[in-house]
């Protein structure tokens, strides 16, 4: 099966790279074609694994929810008088959309065609991968399948982020195609998974779209330029710090840095919200 998943990723890339100039640096398109066939590994995953975290947590892999299908409509939720969700079957939709999943995908798109604007975007982008393994530190979770999962996604597009710092310097004015086009997966997902009319149900998306900060659609989504204006003001003090340097390793760790400590301040103010859903699907005891 992996001979398959290898064959058939290596074919991808040769009928892409007859339409497209792949990446002149041999290491570069190597490690591109390893991230690409893993995404694509974890695509199928995501289509197919119709199971939640919070599920699992109650009932483990007996949950009714926790099996392969390929039904990615097949959420069942109530709503109660006082607001409160009740979920009997959950989907396996929001996978993908998930941020840090195009992040990744931005990420070995840069590695292996060496497209400019995909390595400016797949820096500027890292932080939001790192802020969201940062804030899913929970051990006991990382033992379930689709966390597991969530950590691959997160720490690749770390990895990546932290290969492209050390090698090339971040332009933040280069990176604002992929710093904006964030914004718009953020709409396409309160779009799709927030309950209709938004403005009668302010801040009670049932699945927000990063899983790991809840942000209420109290704007129409323009309450994202907050999200955006971060990443800007971030990437802008990076830019200026490596612009002063040359040490690879320094480039890379003034990021990390400077985002770790944006983490922990915004969870010491409260504004990271892990999401705590109860399934109510199983019986307890």
């Amino acid at each position: 099966m992996r001979c398959i998943m290898i064959k058939s990723g290596l074919s991808l890339v040769f009928l892409t790279g007859v339409f497209m100039k792949l990446n002149h640096n041999k290491f570069e398109r190597r490690l591109g074609v390893f991230f690409m066939v893993l995404w694509i590994v974890i695509f199928i995953f995501y289509l197919t694994w119709d199971g939640w975290l919070y599920e699992w947590q109650d009932c483990g892999y007996s949950g009714p929810n926790q099996h392969f299908d390929l039904d990615l409509l097949d959420m069942e939720y109530e709503r109660t008088a006082d607001g409160e969700i009740t979920y009997f079957s959950t989907n396996n939709l929001h996978n993908l959309i998930y941020l840090c999943y195009l992040i990744f995908l931005i990420g070995w798109l840069a590695l292996l065609f060496g497209w400019e604007w995909a390595k400016q975007g797949a820096m500027a982008t890292m932080g939001v991968s790192l802020v969201a393994a940062l804030s899913t530190l929970d051990l006991s979770d990382h033992i379930y399948m689709l966390q597991i999962v969530y950590d691959v996604v997160h720490l690749s597009g770390i990895v990546i982020g932290a290969y492209l710092f050390s090698k090339y310097y971040l332009k933040t004015s280069k990176s604002l195609p992929i710093v904006f086009g964030t914004w718009a997966i953020y709409l396409i997902s309160h779009l799709m998974f927030t309950p209709w009319p938004f403005w009668e149900k302010v801040g009670q998306a049932y699945f927000s779209v990063n899983q790991i900060n809840n942000l209420p659609f109290f704007l129409f989504g323009i309450e994202y330029v907050l999200v955006v204006a971060i990443i800007l003001s971030v990437n802008f003090v990076v830019e200026k710090m490596n612009s002063r340097t040359s040490n690879r390793v320094l480039r890379v760790l003034i990021p990390l840095g400077l985002y770790s400590l944006l983490c922990l301040v915004m969870y010491s103010m409260g504004l990271i919200i892990v999401q705590d859903m109860d399934m109510r699907t199983c019986i307890i005891g």
